[in-house]
């Protein structure tokens, strides 16, 4: 690492190409000075490593945000969802290995509550492409658990959790379904009710 800083500094106009390969804005003249520590990052952060490259540090891979912000650019609903899973994934596989089972099943629940909440809804409103839509889902966890190492820390995750841990009673079954569709109907109401027109018969859950 010393070795490549060293060499970033000695040769100026050469990192000044690669930042500006890698999108870091240059403010002046000598403004690259300033970017790096993200140059650093970029040499640092392995793309194939457990942890992965996560430049902008909000917890998704760069690869796995680029992933799902272009194949779900005219669905935001799933967009969000998608990127929050990538978040929870992220957590869970790069837990430290003391982390108690507790924590371990916190995190399991929150990512199963978006998927759920992901799948309730397409179900309601796009049940002929249903099939298409769990493939999605598929195809997004394969590109979250895209090496051995990433796919081995999820498996040692589940194995962790006890066999049967679905404690949600019938009141907050019903909390959660009404907490999903509000979720959803936001995204209507942003976008103009251009998601899914059918989203105005979505009624409260009794």
């Amino acid at each position: 690492m010393k070795k490549f800083i060293a060499t970033l500094l000695l040769f100026g106009g050469c990192s000044l190409l690669f930042a500006a390969e890698q999108g870091v804005k240059q403010n002046n003249k000598f403004g690259w000075i300033f970017d790096l520590e993200t140059l650093v990052k970029l040499d640092s952060q392995k793309e194939d490593s457990l942890e992965g490259r996560d430049i902008d540090s909000n917890g998704i891979r760069d690869d796995v945000e680029s992933y799902v912000e272009q194949k779900f650019e005219n669905d935001p609903f799933q967009k969000e969802m998608f990127l929050e899973a990538a978040q929870k994934i992220q957590e869970i596989i790069t837990l430290p290995k003391n982390t108690s089972v507790k924590k371990h099943l916190k995190l399991d629940k929150e990512l199963l509550s978006l998927y759920t909440c992901r799948d309730y809804i397409l179900y309601r409103e796009k049940e002929d492409q249903i099939e298409q839509e769990m493939l999605n889902k598929t195809l997004f966890k394969a590109k979250v658990l895209n090496t051995k190492e990433r796919l081995s820390a999820y498996i040692e995750h589940k194995k962790m959790l006890p066999m049967n841990f679905d404690d949600l009673t019938k009141d907050r079954l019903k909390s959660e379904k009404n907490e999903c569709l509000a979720r959803y109907r936001s995204f209507s109401n942003e976008e103009g009710d251009s998601i899914v027109s059918s989203a105005k018969g979505m009624g409260k859950i009794n």
